[in-house]
């Protein structure tokens, strides 16, 4: 009896190990086994990749759908954001006989509103971040990145501020004539006795920097218009002067940072037949490696990448009469007459190095020609006309209130509409 007991225990252990630990299987049917497992796990892997490049298909081709309606779709009409009403401002400076002057320029995130009386840097959703009291008969204004020069033309005042406020205050011994700031602050401002022009440098803060170019107005020539590179320690000047009873125009490009003493400072000098006879009533530096020269006959491009030897790249000549000007860090654009078809002019827009954009002719008349990101705005006191880089027209609309300036919104479709009264983002429709 005992003997059966010890048997059956026996088999229940060994059952109970049975179940415990497998029993060992052929060879063969292990390989299959793990063929089984790896084919399994090679269809969820096939499955899952072509999910995967199903949706990176579809994505893609819905970013291609939404690029090509971004670049050919055109807009009919528009809805408000936004809107801030300015009358109350505007009736308070015809009270003090300022008349209803007021200025907008892009700046920082915003825009900087100016008057006679005053300035404020306007957020994108038209919040004032500073505002800023003066008195000027004629405000002068320059804008470089973050930081913007406001002078008194003819007086003797200058304001330095940036997206942040007042950042100091210059006073000339001289009336001031021009104004024109880096994007650190550096402010130049041309000034002008019976003999000779002066164009003077300041600190941010608005104390001298003790650098000046002095010009003879019966040798050197008079000054038309400067600026300076957004480092500041480059500056162009185009001067008018005579040469035998002609009038004769030159460009200077000047150096900063070469030390005080050091006489190349003058880094750069084109004369008459450089510039194809043209006079350059307007100069800029788009960034520290890129200037353009606008002349009445056509562009100029030039590459200051290496500030002590700057280059001309670039010359792009025009046959009509040039109307307008407009430029930003990426892109240059030109308003001439068009001598063919229909429409009176023609607008171009070119890259830094002088590379054409696109072109096209319009029937318009425009009093505002701006570039802002990827658009270009026509407008004028009722109406705008807006391109994109594309050459596609995205809309031409009218306005129910008086427009000063127009600029690109907060987001894709929207702009931003300013005026004397009213101050209001659009969405495009």
């Amino acid at each position: 009896m005992g003997s059966i007991s010890s048997m059956s225990r026996e088999n229940k252990k060994k059952q109970l190990k049975r179940q415990i630990v497998p029993e060992h299987r052929p060879p063969q049917e292990e390989e299959d086994s793990r063929e089984v497992v790896y084919r399994a796990h090679r269809r969820v892997v096939r499955r899952r990749l072509t999910i995967f490049l199903v949706l990176v298909i579809l994505a893609a081709a819905a970013v291609l759908v939404l690029l090509r309606y971004d670049r050919y779709h055109s807009f009919a009409d528009y809805q408000t954001i936004w809107e801030k009403n300015l009358t109350s401002e505007a009736q308070e400076a015809a009270a003090k006989g300022e008349g209803s002057f007021c200025g907008y320029l892009d700046f920082g995130d915003g825009v900087l509103k100016y008057t006679k009386d005053g300035a404020s840097y306007l957020d994108a959703q038209g919040k004032a971040i500073w505002v800023l009291s003066y008195e000027m008969k004629s405000p002068v204004v320059s804008i470089n990145g973050e930081f913007a020069a406001i002078g008194d033309q003819q007086g003797n005042s200058i304001y330095i501020c940036d997206t942040g406020g007042l950042q100091g205050q210059a006073t000339t011994l001289l009336p001031i004539l021009q104004v024109a700031v880096s994007a650190k602050g550096v402010t130049a401002a041309l000034q002008e006795d019976s003999r000779a022009s002066y164009i003077y440098l300041y600190k941010k803060d608005g104390s001298s920097l003790d650098i000046y170019i002095k010009s003879i107005l019966s040798g050197d020539g008079y000054p038309l218009d400067m600026s300076l590179s957004p480092s500041g320690t480059q500056m162009i000047t185009s001067f008018m002067y005579l040469d035998q009873g002609m009038i004769k125009n030159k460009v200077v490009f000047y150096n900063f940072g070469l030390g005080k003493n050091d006489p190349r400072r003058v880094v750069g000098g084109f004369q008459p037949q450089d510039l194809a006879d043209a006079m350059a009533g307007k100069v800029r530096f788009l960034d520290d490696s890129h200037a353009v020269i606008f002349t009445d006959k056509g562009l100029q491009f030039f590459s200051t990448r290496v500030e002590t030897s700057p280059e001309s790249v670039s010359q792009v000549l025009f046959e009509e009469d040039v109307r307008s000007v407009a430029y930003s860090h990426d892109y240059v654009g030109v308003i001439t007459d068009n001598m063919e078809g229909e429409n009176p002019f023609c607008l171009r827009i070119y890259k830094t190095d002088g590379t054409p954009v696109f072109d096209t002719t319009f029937n318009y008349q425009y009093t505002g020609f701006d570039i802002d990101k990827e658009l270009v705005l026509l407008y004028n006191d009722s109406s705008c006309r807006v391109y994109n880089m594309a050459g596609t027209e995205k809309f031409n609309g009218t306005f129910e209130f008086t427009v000063s300036k127009v600029s690109a919104g907060r987001f894709p479709s929207t702009l931003l509409v300013m005026g004397p009264q009213m101050l209001t983002e659009i969405k495009l429709q």
